[in-house]
């Protein structure tokens, strides 16, 4: 059995950068960029961090709710040793929730806990920082790849110092394969994704997608001062971050401009979208909280209004953790701008960039965010809880053969190969089998039938952990393959990660390439390729317990995940 996941350990060690003050060293790496030059610190892991280099203004003022603009250039040195502040949170628990009253679901509260915004640095509208970990004595010109990593977290909470950078840099290390990581934060809820008609005829919205993108353009004009390499990067993203990673791709009809070269999504892709007058309920919200309902200007008047009040608005709105579940208060929206059309539909017309990419989901997708519908027990509230939440508009036919495709029937629920267990009530695993497909598994399937036709695609099945109580291979668990947290030596998710920097392939590296001491797993197998042959189905790398890697067959409730997938085109979304 693997020991159970611990973020714990991964967060204790960022704290520990986090929470360091460094006077100004003059052995202390240092690099000079156009606008100001900053002084890192080196680590026991022979790599070298620079935390908290801005890459945009302070989105206040005039700037909240609207488009980033580069730094303020400055003179002398800046310490680059601790993380900048994290972007406004909205926790994914409720301020009065807790975990539902289950006897099937102790020991869950430590998962849940994780979920929880970190609180390793505090949260503000100054937000917008990067960080740069590379491997010590690397100077400008080295020019090695670049991997960008974009964190997850329903686009409602989240930063980047979910990660410090040194497991992924040390590891390429010892493999002889050097990287460089980079991780930047960007506005979530409200104050990255608000939406409504007053922000579509300002032309704005997405403001956490444009984060994305003034940072992604950073890495390509800085990353050379660090030792990186602009024509050799990477995006990889969990979650709210991989969905993201997709959004990059068919931002702007697909033009990328080069930023990146590739992309890694764990737990996200196609995601269902909505066009801006989704976001019309939060937008009046937030005027009647802030007390903007009489201004002529109510954009304006929220750009004025005090943090602490908007704020407040942003944490009336349902959070990720509860009967709403994955149809969740903020998110992107269609803007016709960076944005044109939803994701499937870019995908659809060829609008996307056309990089390498490794796409993959849990099992259990599902599971966590099923916790709180346990008032729905019967047949007719599940069906009912469906079509009110999730498919609005979907007919009663429709309905009724969701019905059957997804039945009545717990040992067919997820978490899925565990028979009657973790029936936490009679439709909980019937409801986790559903929003598993509707938005991680229907999705991730969708997309590589399409970006396999036309760019290298490798995908997973991660399967891991079916031990844990009521949640099984849950959303999220794939991430200690990238830390190692489990004290295993295994290190697939990572080797794979760096050798797809340097090759645009999971495997290992090509020839010119040392092998290092790559995971004798992934050495051992060779990860294929997505591929669709006429009725012979993909195949997935997957992760089995207890330390196992198999090839499996991407055709599991094709049925179901067809039905799901045809529906999301009929409602556009």
């Amino acid at each position: 059995m693997l020991v159970p996941l611990s973020f714990g350990a991964l967060l204790a060690a960022t704290a520990c950068h986090a929470a360091t003050v460094r006077s100004r060293d003059s052995d202390a790496p240092t690099v000079s960029l156009d606008y100001g030059t900053f002084q890192g610190f080196s680590s026991v892991s022979a790599t070298e961090s620079f935390l908290g280099i801005p890459f945009a203004q302070p989105p206040v003022g005039d700037l909240r709710f609207n488009f980033p603009v580069p730094p303020t250039p400055f003179s002398g040195i800046k310490l680059a040793t601790a993380f900048g502040n994290a972007c406004p949170q909205q926790p994914v628990l409720g301020p009065n929730e807790t975990l539902p009253n289950n006897p099937g679901l102790q020991g869950v509260s430590f998962y849940l806990g994780e979920l929880q915004p970190y609180g390793i640095v505090a949260a503000s509208e100054d937000c917008l920082y990067l960080n740069v970990v590379r491997p010590g004595g690397i100077s400008e010109g080295e020019k090695l790849p670049v991997v960008v990593w974009m964190y997850g977290g329903a686009f409602e909470s989240g930063d980047a110092s979910s990660t410090n950078g040194t497991d992924i840099v040390a590891r390429s290390l010892s493999l002889k394969t050097p990287v460089l990581q980079v991780s930047f934060n960007y506005r979530m809820n409200a104050f990255g994704f608000l939406g409504g008609k007053e922000v579509q005829d300002a032309g704005l919205g997405n403001f956490g997608l444009y984060d994305q993108r003034l940072a992604l353009e950073w890495v390509h004009k800085y990353i050379g001062a660090f030792g990186g390499d602009p024509n050799k990067v990477i995006i990889w993203g969990q979650s709210s971050g991989s969905i993201s990673s997709l959004l990059q791709m068919v931002a702007f009809d697909g033009q990328s401009q080069g930023l990146f070269h590739g992309a890694v999504m764990e737990s996200g892709t196609a995601t269902p979208l909505h066009d801006m007058s989704y976001g019309q309920a939060n937008y009046n919200l937030l005027v009647n909280v802030t007390n903007c309902t009489g201004a002529v200007d109510t954009l304006s008047c929220l750009r004025a209004a005090p943090y602490s009040a908007v704020l407040n608005g942003v944490l009336q709105t349902t959070p990720l953790l509860s009967y709403q579940a994955l149809n969740g208060s903020w998110h992107p929206l269609v803007d016709g701008i960076i944005l044109k059309q939803t994701i499937r539909q870019s995908l659809a017309q060829g609008k996307y960039a056309k990089v390498p990419v490794i796409a993959g989901d849990v099992d259990d997708e599902g599971t966590l965010f099923s916790l709180y519908s346990f008032n729905v027990t019967t047949n007719e509230e599940f069906l009912d809880y469906i079509s009110s939440v999730f498919l609005v508009g979907a007919t009663e036919d429709e309905m009724t053969q969701l019905g059957q495709l997804y039945p009545d029937d717990p040992a067919q629920g997820s978490p899925y190969d565990t028979g009657s267990n973790d029936t936490l009530t009679p439709e909980f695993k019937r409801i986790s089998a559903f929003q598993g497909d509707f938005y991680f598994q229907a999705p991730r399937r969708y997309a590589l039938s399409i970006l396999s036709k036309t760019q290298d695609a490798w995908s997973y099945l991660w399967k891991r952990n079916k031990y844990v109580p009521g949640i099984g291979s849950f959303h999220e668990s794939d991430l200690q393959e990238y830390y190692n947290l489990t004290g295993t030596p295994d290190f697939v998710g990572t080797d794979a990660l760096i050798n797809f920097a340097y090759t645009l392939n999971p495997n290992v590296p090509a020839s010119g390439y040392p092998a290092g001491a790559a995971s004798s797993l992934l050495a051992d197998m060779n990860w294929p390729q997505y591929q669709l042959s006429g009725s012979n189905p993909a195949q997935l790398l997957t992760f089995e317990d207890p330390n196992v890697l198999t090839l499996s067959q991407d055709n599991f409730r094709s049925d179901a995940i067809n039905f799901l997938n045809q529906i999301q085109d009929q409602m556009g979304l």
